[in-house]
This record gives C-alpha cells, sequence and structure tokens, in this order.
C-alpha cells in the first residue's frame, strides 16, 4: 500500500511539472526562471558541469560531492565552484601527481589515490604520456579505449595502481546526504555504478560521462539502466554527460529542464590556468 502511495505521489509530482512547463511556453515561450545567486560565478569545468549543478543547487549553502576521475584540481574541474563556496567532498584520483595537487589545493575535501571498480585489489592504469598538445591527457582502466587511442598515435605508460568500491571507501566515514556525484572515468562508468549502493546512498544528481573517449559513440545505453532501476529519472544532457535526478528531488527537475535558456550557457565565464597563464572565455 505504502509504495502505490509513493508512486502515486511521484506521478502526481511529475505531471504538475510538466504541466507547468507546457503552460510557460504557451504564456511567453519562455519560463520564468528563479535568480541564482551563483549567476555572476566564475566557472571551471569543461562543458558547464559546475554552471548547471551550480543552477539546479543554488539554495544548498553547504553540500556534499564525491569526484571520480577528479583529475587536475583546478582545469576543468567540476567541484572546485562548489570548493571555494564552502561545499566540501570526496575527490578520487588514481594518477599520483593529480592525486598530489588535489592534496595540496582541497585541504577540506577527502583525497583518495586509488581507482574505482567493483571490487578490491589492483589494476593497470593506463595513463597517457604528456604531450603538449593535450590539456587535459586521456587516462583510463579500459585496454579496448587504449587500442582505439594507440592508432590515433596516443602513447600510454602502464601503472599498476590501488583499486577499491565507493560503497568501500563510504563505509570508512560518517555520509550524510551525497549531492551530487560526477563520474568521468573514460569508458569504467558501469564499474563505478556497480560499485556503489545507490538505494543506500541516493546520491541527489548523478552526472555521468555518456561517450567513449576520442570516439564520440554515446555510451550510457551500458550502464543507464543501472541508475534507473534505483528510483533516477533522467533530467538532461548536455552533450558529452547525463543528468540524472533521485526521485525523491523531483522538485528539482525544472531547473534541468530548459536550463539552457534559464541558466543562459551563453554568460558561461571560465577560468583556465595553466602553468602560469590564464585564459577568460
Amino acid at each position: 500500500m505504502k509504495s502505490k502511495i509513493k508512486i502515486l505521489v511521484f506521478l502526481c509530482l511529475a505531471i504538475s511539472v510538466m504541466f507547468s512547463l507546457v503552460n510557460c511556453r504557451q504564456q511567453n515561450g519562455a519560463c520564468d526562471c528563479p535568480p541564482s545567486k551563483f549567476e555572476n560565478g566564475i566557472y571551471y569545468s569543461q562543458t558547464y558541469e559546475d554552471y548547471i549543478l551550480a543552477h539546479v543547487f543554488q539554495d544548498v549553502a553547504d553540500g556534499f560531492y564525491i569526484d571520480v576521475g577528479a583529475n587536475d584540481p583546478n582545469i576543468f574541474n567540476v567541484t572546485r565552484f562548489f570548493y571555494e563556496r564552502g561545499w566540501h567532498g570526496i575527490n578520487i584520483e588514481p594518477n599520483a601527481e593529480l592525486y598530489l595537487q588535489l592534496r595540496s589545493f582541497r585541504q577540506r575535501d577527502i583525497n583518495y589515490n586509488v581507482g574505482i571498480s567493483t571490487t578490491e585489489g589492483r589494476m593497470i592504469f593506463y595513463q597517457q604520456a604528456y604531450q603538449s598538445d593535450a590539456l587535459m591527457p586521456l587516462s583510463t582502466f579500459d585496454k579496448e579505449i587504449v587500442d582505439i587511442q594507440k592508432k590515433n598515435g596516443i602513447l600510454f605508460k602502464e601503472i599498476v595502481v590501488p583499486v577499491t568500491t565507493l560503497n568501500n571507501l563510504l563505509g570508512k566515514i560518517s555520509v550524510r546526504e551525497i549531492t551530487f556525484i560526477t563520474i568521468d572515468v573514460e569508458g569504467f562508468e558501469k564499474q563505478v555504478l556497480e560499485s556503489i549502493d545507490l538505494a543506500r546512498y541516493k546520491p541527489v544528481v548523478l552526472c555521468i560521462e555518456a561517450s567513449r573517449p576520442g570516439t564520440g559513440d554515446l555510451s550510457y545505453m551500458l550502464w543507464e539502466q543501472i541508475v534507473l532501476n534505483n528510483n533516477y529519472v533522467f533530467a538532461m544532457s548536455d552533450g558529452v554527460n547525463r543528468y540524472y535526478l533521485h526521485k525523491s528531488h523531483i522538485e528539482l527537475l525544472p531547473r534541468f529542464i530548459d536550463i539552457d535558456r534559464c541558466v543562459k550557457l551563453s554568460k558561461y565565464k571560465r577560468q583556465v590556468k595553466m602553468d602560469g597563464w590564464s585564459s577568460w572565455e
């Protein structure tokens, strides 16, 4: 009986959201979006992830994030924007050099120099050799992706690194509500999703890279059902990532829908800093 009531409540909320969107389109062709207190901020991500998430979570003063495949703490980073505003969370990065940078720049965060997989152990991590024209080198645990990239002349070095599950890491700390998880692991998304009990931890939003690196081929079909089976709905795509919202927070869905109009991505400002120089976009 309780499950039927929950389903009815969710359907009512979803219908209400869709009706309000249709209504505002009929009136003006645009929805009146609540002003974001972060509207004039500086953002750092590669494909608007922090801009989108800041709009969705504009009412959250002290959120908690998990960044799987955190990479550089500054360049094209999804969580730096939130860290600068008092948030904190977990950064996971198997590249030892980038991990040391995370430890230096993110002292309020919990930083792990590990990879994420379905079991605990050790795995070969294929780390792209430095190339001057590669702003964000491609590194992965996926041998198939490495073989494809080698045909394009990209060189990799093999490093054996420790791997664990998200469940294991979360079990070591006292976890409150997880505001969002971002997953950028170059083809290893399915294994990361299988490593966490989504039904237990219920992160509000999942932001997951949805294409195979270097190919542009969509890959979300390989893992999306794991997400949908755990009480999530698809919220939007930014062209690279897909966003999923937990149904217990369905009231946030309008902030995803029509976000390119509401948040106006043309106003997006990104600061990129590398080796002593900076540029603005």
